[in-house]
């Protein structure tokens, strides 16, 4: 039996990968640095302080990940809530799985105040039984950390969940923490490798409550 799915946020929940992008770039070429999407992309799903390390110590940036992590934050928040959009298919999907009594959670790198943002744009708190941010972990992802630590609030166990993830990061800590994952292929992700998936998609319509219950059964 199907018990809950965890959704990843950026990416799933809402269009907003590109929109990450955007503020990634503007940040650094306000320092004179020039990104490509692809080495953005390439840190998609983990938490940002992850990369903003990175190019503090490559770029040798005189600022602190929390100092550079404020101006990010400020750039990003004032896109979501500019463009920031729902992904098609997914107001239907957690409308049907919750009139089916499948709990549901957020599970998002992201920082908790933009994934409280997001579900209050588009009124979705009352769909979702667990919200938890990256900030809330030892780990980011790859690791399984956040996914564990949802499992432990929803109080379902491993075989009765399932991960809907766009990165590749997202995918690899849904697999660590052993819980079956359908990868979406979304729209602005970029060329993530989602082959650890146990089953990928490109429209969050083509899944419902009897294909993710079907899923499970299959890999058991």
């Amino acid at each position: 039996m199907l018990g809950a799915v965890i959704f990843d946020m950026d990416g799933v929940i809402v269009d907003s990968e590109h929109l990450h992008l955007q503020a990634e770039r503007k940040l650094f070429a306000s320092f004179g640095i020039k990104v490509t999407d692809k080495e953005l992309q390439s840190y998609m799903g983990g938490a940002p302080q992850m990369f903003l390390r990175h190019y503090i110590d490559h770029y040798r940036l005189n600022m602190s990940v929390g100092q550079l992590y404020s101006i990010h934050k400020k750039n990003l928040f004032q896109l979501y809530q500019e463009k920031v959009e729902l992904l098609p298919g997914l107001l239907e999907l957690i409308i049907a799985l919750k009139n089916d009594f499948i709990d549901l959670a957020v599970a998002s790198s992201s920082d908790r105040e933009l994934i409280f943002l997001v579900l209050e744009k588009f009124d979705l708190f009352p769909y979702f039984k667990v919200i938890i941010s990256g900030g809330e972990v030892s780990r980011p992802k790859p690791s399984p950390d956040i996914f564990i630590e949802a499992l432990r609030r929803l109080d379902c166990n491993v075989s009765e969940s399932v991960v809907i993830e766009d990165s590749s990061a997202g995918v690899k800590a849904a697999k660590s923490a052993g819980i079956t994952c359908v990868g979406f292929r979304s729209p602005h992700s970029g060329n993530q490798d989602l082959s650890m998936a146990d089953l990928i998609i490109d429209d969050l319509a083509s899944i419902n409550k009897n294909r993710l219950e079907a899923l499970i059964h299959s890999i058991k």
